[in-house]
């Protein structure tokens, strides 16, 4: 028998942009998970609020707006989920999970399936996935999947941030996690195994990126911006020391 999964999130829409491909998945969120719960910067549109709790029943909670504060964020919805009984928790950016819905609906529910017996599963874009998002983060991504892959001798494709956890690993994570920024996306697996918890991992090729304001497009267009490069190479430092702590020599 599958158990149940909670879907938790967090998601910062000042303009309600996701609010039509929220309602238009809502039979397929209901169908898919055992309860949905986010956390949403206080910066996020009413209506996403009132959507998220009145008519896709989700468990909402706020949390302050920037991106000092995903990581903390992540962690309320998580808690948020937890909350419900549910037996086990995936946290995804509601953009992805959303696309991954719509679009490969078979493979969600084999990823929601597969190794149940690991308590901490991280799933990973799929090489023709990963090849099919912006250069930007292809080239900044690469050397924080390479630096885990050093550090615990496993490779993983890590920054999708898309984690499925049992109820000890998620209730660890939410008592233990110290990051509060996006360099969440790497101390969470980390931090999972250093307290003794089953690491996984598994491949999708469902995972596809836009920005949210960019949600239906056909390509991304920001490769051509410096400022997004810039804000791609500051996001890698930040997940550099977010590892340090998990170094062999740092034990």
């Amino acid at each position: 028998m599958l158990k149940s999964t909670a879907f938790a999130t967090v998601l910062h829409d000042p303009d309600a942009l996701l609010a039509e491909p929220l309602m238009a998945a809502a039979p397929g969120l209901a169908e898919t998970f055992s309860g949905l719960a986010v956390s949403l910067t206080e910066a996020t549109h009413p209506r996403i609020e009132e959507l998220m709790r009145d008519r896709l029943g989700a468990r909402v909670g706020r949390h302050p707006t920037g991106e000092a504060f995903i990581g903390q964020g992540r962690r309320h919805g998580v808690a948020l989920a937890l909350d419900s009984g549910t037996d086990r928790v995936i946290y995804a950016d509601p953009d992805h999970m959303l696309r991954w819905l719509t679009a490969y609906p078979d493979e969600l529910q084999s990823v929601l399936a597969t190794q149940p017996e690991v308590g901490f599963l991280i799933v990973g874009r799929s090489a023709r996935a990963f090849a099919d998002v912006p250069r930007r983060l292809q080239e900044t991504e690469a050397p924080i999947n390479q630096a885990y892959e050093l550090i615990t001798g496993r490779q993983a494709d890590l920054l999708s941030a898309v984690r499925r956890m049992d109820r000890a690993a998620a209730r660890d994570i939410v008592a233990n996690s110290s990051v509060d920024s996006f360099g969440n996306d790497v101390e969470w697996p980390l931090l999972a195994e250093r307290l003794g918890h089953h690491v996984g991992y598994v491949e999708a090729d469902g995972l596809t990126y836009r920005t949210i304001e960019q949600y239906g497009a056909t390509a991304d267009s920001y490769d051509a911006e410096p400022l997004q490069w810039i804000r791609r190479i500051e996001m890698a430092a930040v997940q550099a020391t977010a590892m340090r702590p998990y170094l062999r020599s740092a034990d």
